[in-house]
């Protein structure tokens, strides 16, 4: 009977895959945007062990989150490596949401490659043309491709196709489910605690398989 039980037990640990313990030892991150509201960013660097931070800086062409500078400013300033999300909207022109973005960051020391947040508006398209133009002007400004942002349904629909497989991709999957398609960044859960904030913030992992430096621009 023992010896059943043992083989039973080997058979369950070799059901989960191994990668399984490294993604959750992965470098954690968080998303800021005006929801966490005032955020204290030394103890936020000095009490927690995060390695990025991305902030939320505009939706569209006419929105810029309200603690967007402050947040660029703040994190740049106690060292952490930082940058900036787009949240785009398929009803205005590429050109003005990234000429909104580029206002926004104008001055701020930005770490990371661009992160472009795409959530279909209900059951309408995403103007997949409208959004490729976007994510070549991101490219020739920064010098690298931008990341996409977008849930696994989101990402299995549009992004999945050969010709967004050279972009590194961040999937929002709240919750323990690893996700099922690739990514580069994991948003794990919307609800993460992290001293120096007050509110529940978003958090993200990093896959083990990619190192932060390749995200990191050099200019």
């Amino acid at each position: 009977m023992r010896s059943k039980w043992l083989v039973a037990a080997f058979s369950l640990i070799l059901a989960f895959p191994m990668v399984a313990s490294s993604q959750t030892t992965a470098p954690l991150g968080i998303l800021v945007s005006q929801d966490q509201n005032t955020i204290d960013w030394p103890t936020v660097n000095e009490s927690n062990d995060l390695e990025f931070v991305y902030v939320m800086a505009t939706t569209g062409a006419a929105i810029t989150d309200n603690r967007c500078a402050f947040n660029l400013t703040q994190a740049h300033k106690v060292g952490m490596p930082v940058g900036a999300v787009l949240r785009y909207d398929r009803h205005y022109s590429a050109q003005g949401q990234f000429d909104n973005y580029q206002a926004a960051v104008k001055g701020h020391h930005l770490d990371l490659a661009p992160v472009v947040y795409v959530v279909p508006d209900g059951a309408f398209d995403i103007n997949v043309k409208r959004l490729d133009m976007l994510l070549q002007l991101l490219e020739q400004e920064y010098g690298t491709k931008p990341l996409i942002m977008a849930s696994q349904q989101t990402y299995l629909k549009y992004f999945s196709l050969e010709r967004y497989a050279s972009y590194h991709v961040v999937i929002v999957s709240n919750g323990l489910k690893f996700p099922d398609t690739r990514y580069t960044f994991w948003q794990y859960t919307d609800k993460e605690k992290v001293a120096g904030i007050m509110e529940y913030v978003p958090g993200l992992k990093l896959h083990p398989t990619y190192p932060l430096a390749r995200l990191k621009m050099s200019r």
